[in-house]
């Protein structure tokens, strides 16, 4: 085919909730520039578990069908003519939430936030949602002059490799639970790891630190929220930022969707009061469209600590977007560490 007859653009879209052969790569248009946005052609998408939760049709807000993608890195080649301070020819991150798996994607300027030229595109990639999900919880959702020690649930993700890396840089002690082979890259990043096939989270982290930690990042949810509780301190925080529990395989089980539901604890003001402990969500999107300055200052914050070697974010894997059900098998499998993205040029 002569190359002017090329499609223009590619996306990959769910029609229904489903597996990952629900993702299906096709033929688009090129994506409209309003006043206020620029169009990016797109160097690395990453892959997130919330790209997992719209496959299956459960991420808030995104009905099916609907293109996941929740991140992407690349070149702005149009922008509408009220943007400014964005140059066409620059290398951007834009948090996207849904859309991103695409070769070109139109966003928000305002969402538009500049890669420094030493900081390849995959690993920028890595930083825009897991990054930023790892700064605030560390430095907004609890204080991180009063935090000493922490606690990490899924250390060798994302999410969890990066608290890992942002509480060696801060000199916060770190436990990091994972399993397996996954312990070693646990130590490697510094942290204390924790084997959970093993047993008891909570007793196992009173061997090391018989009176808790500070705080608690727990991206499963459900029950073991109260296993989280157990290992926090007098005064601590349980920052809860995802229901992994309540997936099996990276599959939407109603059955343990609905035990996750109830087994999660109850509460009473009277409770909360009495156990000198406390307990947050955190949402990336939500906190920011409120606090659009603060998201780009932290995104920015992550992008200067790995430009300069502070923190060594983890590319597990680089898949062509024709690859994309591949990616998704290994997220549901959660053999990964670090990040998979996806490269739409390829």
């Amino acid at each position: 085919m002569p190359e002017n007859q090329l499609p223009a653009n590619r996306k990959v879209i769910i029609r229904r909730a489903g597996g990952p052969d629900r993702l299906l790569l096709v033929d688009a248009p090129m994506p409209e520039c309003a006043a206020d946005e620029v169009v990016i052609r797109n160097e690395a998408v990453g892959v997130a578990f919330a790209d997992v939760l719209i496959r299956e049709g459960l991420y808030p807000g995104v009905p099916l069908p609907a293109t996941p993608g929740y991140e992407v890195v690349g070149i702005v080649i149009s922008k509408g003519q009220a943007v400014e301070g964005v140059e066409i020819g620059a290398r951007v991150a834009a948090l996207t939430v849904h859309r991103g798996y695409a070769r070109y994607v139109n966003v928000p300027a305002a969402w538009v936030v500049a890669v420094p030229p030493t900081l390849d595109s995959a690993t920028a990639a890595s930083l825009v949602l897991n990054g930023l999900t790892a700064i605030q919880m560390l430095t907004r959702s609890v204080s991180l002059q009063s935090t000493q020690s922490i606690l990490v649930w899924g250390a060798a993700g994302g999410v969890g490799s990066i608290l890992l890396d942002l509480a060696r840089h801060f000199g916060v002690t770190a436990y990091g639970v994972a399993s397996g082979a996954r312990t070693e890259f646990v130590a490697h990043k510094g942290a204390v790891p924790i084997d959970r096939s093993e047993g008891d989270v909570a007793e196992t982290l009173r061997r090391y630190a018989p009176t808790g930690v500070d705080a608690v990042f727990d991206g499963v949810g459900g029950p073991n929220i109260a296993v989280s509780q157990r290992c926090l301190n007098e005064g601590g925080m349980v920052v809860m930022f995802g229901i992994q529990g309540g997936l099996v395989g990276g599959r939407r089980k109603w059955v343990h969707l609905v035990r996750a539901f109830l087994g999660s604890p109850r509460y009473t003001a009277f409770g909360i009061t009495k156990s000198n402990r406390g307990l947050k969500g955190y949402m990336v999107e939500p906190l920011a469209r409120q606090f659009p300055d603060r998201y780009r200052s932290d995104l920015t914050a992550m992008f200067e600590l790995a430009a300069c070697g502070a923190i060594a974010p983890q590319v597990d894997e680089i898949l062509p977007m024709s690859k994309v059900a591949e990616a998704h098998r290994r997220i549901n499998e959660g053999t990964h560490q670090g990040k998979i993205v996806l490269d739409p040029a390829n």
